[in-house]
């Protein structure tokens, strides 16, 4: 945690309008990047029902399906690789320089993706490619979120902080909705062309959001706090070692949250489209029920930020993940009666805590590390998270449903991830209205 001192250098240079329009600036740019980057990441997994005969046709279906998923996975394993690569590069040499150089790797790998030739075309290559092109979208969108959410809390005013930061959220929230619209317009629209070529046609709408997002990131700024740090400091030659050593707590807080956030998120929303395969849902139908679930939390993440900088991280964080525990079980159930409105309702309520948790959550991982390695403290925690938690959730709630015959299954393993969260969020201290140019302790 940084300490409290109250002293801002930073008005001495900047007055509060400006300070306000720099911060505006900066989630702005922080939205469109996280935007395109999960609307790149999002896509594979919205298409994971279709792409597993095309690269896996010699397995079973249920087969077929684990190994794409695993595929899936694999790109969460190199999120920690690209998070220390890009943590250290965003401490030395800034936020913003970091943040074009993900993003234009996630849309070059994505747009790879698209042009793929599948199983029947290159035989054994196909599936290893597609691992590949997945390893890269990892690596990249590994420095995404550190680098964004340090941008953005950097820039902000400090009372209007959560506010601020709940833009890394909505971007996430966009890109992801973004992608199931997109997908659902296809599959509604291209029908069983959907399993021969139009499944290439999500991938490559990646060329033009990337296009649109460099043309306004190459526009600002790097934060003031980091510009003052870079003018009166040499740039730590070894950010991530300094985490390891001075910061270890810190870390594992992060990965604690993050872990809950990932996994009852994600349950949530990206696997749904394989659950509701799995209950005999259309792909059409569930596409677009997903594009509005994932949408629908976006209202809340503003008012869940300028919340917790009234009430504080703590407990707002804490309302959302107990919400997610009590919601878990009857949720998953209304979604197995057979009914799309029912899941749909089931699914919008389901993330109401998603929204209240996703508000928060980028803002108080920033909060938790000194500027000189915030960047590369909220990629190792969160990247590692992403490890035990994003990676093989989908594959745990698959599994769960075929070892336990239950579709009810992956709603414990939500309420397990949450409760891991909300232990996790005993050990940390508050810190909204902290004064991030200030050495944590």
């Amino acid at each position: 945690m940084v300490t409290t001192d109250r002293t801002d250098a930073t008005s001495a240079k900047y007055t509060e309008a400006e300070l306000a329009a720099v911060g505006r600036r900066a989630s702005i740019a922080a939205a469109a990047g996280t935007a395109v980057e999960y609307y790149d990441f999002a896509v594979y997994g919205y298409l994971t029902v279709v792409l597993a005969p095309l690269f896996f046709p010699g397995e079973s279906s249920a087969a077929g399906l684990l190994s794409t998923l695993a595929v899936f996975g694999s790109g969460f394993l190199a999120r920690p690789v690209g998070g220390l690569v890009f943590g250290r590069l965003g401490d030395r040499v800034g936020r913003r320089r970091v943040l074009l150089i993900t993003v234009v790797m996630m849309g070059v790998a994505t747009v790879l993706t698209g042009l793929l030739p599948t199983y029947a075309a290159l035989g054994v290559a196909a599936p290893i490619l597609l691992a590949v092109l997945r390893v890269l979208q990892g690596f990249s969108a590994g420095g995404e979120i550190g680098g964004a959410a340090a941008l953005v809390a950097e820039s902000a005013p400090r009372k209007r902080r959560g506010l601020f930061g709940s833009a890394t959220s909505i971007g996430i929230a966009v890109g992801m909705s973004s992608a199931a619209v997109v997908v659902g317009l296809v599959s509604l629209f291209a029908g069983s062309a959907m399993t021969t070529w139009a499944w290439r046609i999500p991938f490559l709408v990646a060329f033009p959001l990337l296009v649109l997002c460099l043309v306004y990131r190459m526009r600002i700024e790097d934060s003031p706090i980091f510009k003052e740090l870079v003018a009166e400091n040499e740039p730590p030659k070894a950010p991530v070692t300094e985490v390891v050593r001075r910061h270890p707590k810190a870390v594992f807080q992060v990965i604690g949250i993050a872990f809950g956030q990932m996994v009852a998120g994600g349950l949530g929303s990206v696997y749904l489209v394989v659950h509701f395969a799995q209950l005999d849902y259309a792909l059409s139908g569930t596409t677009w029920l997903i594009a509005v679930i994932a949408i629908m939390p976006v209202a809340l993440m503003p008012w869940s930020g300028s919340l917790s900088d009234r009430l504080g991280r703590r407990r707002v964080l804490a309302f959302g993940f107990a919400g997610f525990a009590v919601l878990a079980v009857p949720c998953f159930w209304l979604m197995q009666q057979g009914n799309l409105a029912l899941a749909l309702v089931a699914g919008l309520v389901l993330n109401v805590p998603y929204g209240v948790v996703q508000g928060v959550a980028y803002t108080i991982f920033a909060e938790l590390f000194p500027t000189r390695v915030r960047y590369s403290g909220i990629s190792l925690g969160f990247n590692l998270a992403g490890v035990i938690g994003a990676a093989p959730y989908q594959l745990i709630a698959t599994w769960l449903v075929a070892t336990t015959g239950s579709t009810l299954s992956p709603a414990f393993y939500m309420i397990f991830a949450s409760v891991v969260t909300l232990l996790t969020l005993w050990t940390v201290p508050e810190t909204a209205g902290d004064n991030l140019r200030a050495s944590a302790p």
